[in-house]
C-alpha cells in the first residue's frame, strides 16, 4: 500500500475539508428552500380556508363554497375566479372583497 508524501497530504487534507464544507453548505441551502416552500404552502392553505369560511354561510355548504371559489368570476377583481386570484398571489384582495360584501357592500 503506497503512502502519500507529507506534501501531498498537506494539499489533499484542506481540499477534502473544503469539499465537505461545500457539501454541507449546499445541503443546508436545499433544506432551507424546501422548508420555505412548505411554510408558503401551509400559509396559502390557511388563507384558502379563511376564504371558504367567509363564503360558506351564504353558499350553504362547504362544497358550494368550493364551487364558488373555483368557478365564479369576480368582476370587481378583473373577472377572475377566487382560485385564479389566489394562484397569482392576490389572496388578500379576495379576502378584502369578501369582507366588503359581508359588510353590505356591492359585488
Amino acid at each position: 500500500m503506497p503512502f502519500l508524501s507529507p506534501d501531498a497530504l498537506a494539499i489533499l487534507l484542506p481540499l477534502g475539508i473544503l469539499f465537505a464544507a461545500l457539501l454541507l453548505f449546499g445541503a443546508g441551502l436545499v433544506w432551507a428552500r424546501y422548508r420555505d416552500r412548505q411554510i408558503e404552502r401551509q400559509d396559502r392553505e390557511k388563507l384558502i380556508q379563511a376564504i371558504l369560511d367567509q363564503i360558506e354561510p351564504w353558499a350553504g355548504s362547504r362544497s358550494s363554497a368550493w364551487a364558488w371559489y373555483k368557478t365564479h368570476p369576480i368582476s370587481a377583481l378583473g373577472g377572475q375566479t377566487a382560485q385564479q386570484l389566489v394562484s397569482k398571489g392576490r389572496t388578500h384582495e379576495v379576502i378584502a372583497y369578501l369582507d366588503h360584501i359581508r359588510q353590505g357592500g356591492y359585488a
